[in-house]
C-alpha cells in the first residue's frame, strides 16, 4: 500500500516555514498571522527535537493537564492537532491515505478519523516518536483507542477517569486525585520526580493565557468582527498546544494588541459584514479554505465556536499554592469541555455564545465517526432556534477527510442557508432591517 502522500514531521516543519514566509509577503493579512505559524512551528519543532533535548514525548487526546507535562519536560503530541495540521498546510491527500492504511489493519471505519489517521501514520512509521499515550475517559466512545493502539504498537498508556457529574465539589477532589495518579505514572515512566515549584510557575503562565483569551473574546464580539480567518484558531491552538509557555503568551499578547487596534480603528475582517457565524461543533478542519470562502462570497465572518470558548468567567486560579486544585477547576471550565456534559447543557453554553458574539447563524459539522456529536446535533439545533432564534446548517462530513463530501455540495447548502437567514424575521430584527 502506498505511503507516498503521508505527511512526516520533517515535511510539516518545512510547510509551516513556507506558510510563515508566505504570510509575511501576502498583502491584506493580519500582522499576527506570521506569528501564528511561528507558534505552531515552535510546537512541532519541540516534538521533533525532544530526544536531543533530553525530553519525552506523549501522544495524547483532549482533557489532558498539559501543564503537568510541561513541568516534567514531557512534550505533548495532540492527535487532533496532528490530524488537522496536514489539511491546514495544504497536504489534503495525507489523511485519506492514512485512513486507508488504518482500514487495512482491521480498524473499523466508524472510528473517529483522528484515531484512524493516528493509526495509519503509526503503522507506516510516520507518526512522531512517542514514549507513552495519555487519554481521559469521556462521552467520546473513541478514547479507549489509545489503550488499543498502545497494545498494538507496544507503547505504555494511561487513562484519566472523569467524574460522572463534572460540575461539583466532588468532581474537583476527584480530578486532584486523578492528577496525582497521572503524575505517579509519569514519574515511573520518566524516572523523574515532579518539581511542584516549577508546576506552580507553569500553572501561573497558563492562567495568564486564559486571561488573554478572554480579552480576545471580548474584542472579537465587537461589530464589525476584527478577527480574520488566517488567525481564527490562534487562541484555540495556544491553549491546546502550549499552555504554561511564554511562547503562547507572547503570541496571544500580540494578537490581542492587534485586535484592539483594529477595533479602535473600526477595521473589520471584511469591509461589509453581512452575517456572523458560529460553529456549534468544530471549525472545518477538513477544508480550512471554507472560512475565507464564506467571507468572500456571503460576507459571513466567523466569530466563535464550541472548542474555543471558556465557560463563564473562567477564574480558575483559586490558590497559587495549590496547582493541582487550580488545574482541576481549569479542566471543568476549559474550551470544549462543555461537550462532556448533557446535550441541554452544551446547547445552553452555545446559546450564551450566540448572544455574546451576536451570531446570525450556526453551522454544525456532523462528523462521521462521532456518535456523541450526532446525538447532540439535533438538541443543539432545536435549542438554539428556540432560545435565541439562531438557525443551524448541518453539514455531514468527516472531520479530516476532504473527499467525504464534495465542495460543490457544501457550497450549495451554504447558498440556501444564507439566503434563508437573510430573509428571516429574526435576522432583519437583529440587523434593524425592514
Amino acid at each position: 500500500m502506498s505511503t507516498d502522500n503521508l505527511i512526516t514531521i520533517e515535511e510539516l516543519i518545512q510547510r509551516l516555514k513556507m506558510a510563515k514566509e508566505g504570510a509575511k509577503k501576502q498583502p491584506g493579512l493580519m500582522k499576527s498571522s506570521a506569528s501564528y505559524y511561528q507558534m505552531v512551528s515552535t510546537y512541532v519543532e519541540r516534538i521533533a527535537s525532544a530526544k536531543d533535548d533530553g525530553c519525552w514525548v506523549a501522544t495524547h487526546g483532549t482533557q489532558q493537564p498539559l501543564e503537568i507535562l510541561e513541568a516534567m519536560d514531557v512534550r505533548g503530541c495532540f492527535i487532533e492537532f496532528w490530524g488537522a495540521i496536514a489539511d491546514l498546510t495544504g497536504k489534503l491527500e495525507s489523511a485519506p491515505e492514512a485512513l486507508s492504511i488504518s482500514a487495512s489493519t482491521g480498524t473499523p471505519g466508524e472510528v473517529c478519523s483522528f484515531f484512524r489517521n493516528f493509526d495509519g501514520l503509526s503503522h507506516a512509521g510516520k507518526w512522531p516518536r512517542t514514549d507513552f499515550y495519555l487519554y481521559a475517559s469521556s462521552v467520546c466512545d473513541n478514547v479507549k483507542s489509545f489503550h488499543t493502539l498502545g497494545r498494538r504498537y507496544n507503547i505504555p498508556s494511561f487513562g484519566l477517569e472523569r467524574s460522572y457529574y463534572p460540575f461539583t465539589a466532588h468532581a474537583m477532589e476527584h480530578w486532584k486525585n486523578e492528577y496525582k495518579r497521572y503524575i505517579a505514572f509519569l514519574e515511573e515512566q520518566t524516572g523523574k520526580k515532579m518539581d511542584y515549584d516549577r508546576l506552580k510557575e507553569v500553572v501561573a503562565l497558563s492562567y495568564r493565557l486564559t486571561e488573554l483569551h478572554l480579552e480576545i473574546d471580548d474584542l472579537v464580539a465587537h461589530v464589525p468582527c476584527p478577527l480574520s480567518p488566517e488567525c481564527y484558531s490562534g487562541t484555540l491552538l495556544a491553549i491546546r498546544l502550549l499552555p504554561g509557555t511564554q511562547q503562547a503568551i507572547d503570541f496571544l499578547t500580540e494578537l490581542r494588541d492587534e485586535l484592539k487596534e483594529r477595533v479602535d480603528k473600526g477595521i473589520g475582517a471584511i469591509e461589509n459584514e453581512r452575517f456572523r457565524v458560529q460553529w456549534s461543533s468544530f471549525t472545518p478542519f477538513f477544508d480550512p479554505t471554507l472560512m475565507t470562502f464564506m467571507q468572500q462570497k456571503y460576507g459571513a465572518v466567523n466569530v466563535c465556536d464550541m472548542l474555543s470558548r471558556w465557560r463563564g468567567e473562567s477564574k480558575w486560579m483559586l490558590d497559587p499554592e495549590d496547582p493541582l486544585g487550580n488545574l482541576a477547576y481549569r479542566t471543568l471550565l476549559a474550551p470544549g469541555n462543555c461537550q462532556y456534559s448533557s446535550g441541554i447543557d452544551v446547547a445552553a453554553n452555545l446559546c450564551d455564545q450566540a448572544l455574546k458574539f451576536k451570531t446570525d447563524g450556526a453551522i454544525f459539522n456532523n462528523n462521521w465517526g462521532c456518535k456523541t456529536g450526532a446525538s447532540y446535533g439535533p438538541i443543539i439545533k432545536d435549542e438554539m432556534m428556540r432560545l435565541v432564534g439562531v438557525p443551524t446548517l448541518t453539514i455531514h462530513c468527516d472531520i479530516l477527510d476532504a473527499t467525504f463530501i464534495s465542495r460543490a455540495e457544501i457550497e450549495s447548502q451554504m447558498d440556501s442557508f444564507f439566503e434563508m437567514i437573510e430573509n428571516s424575521k429574526a435576522y432583519k430584527a437583529r440587523r434593524n432591517l425592514k
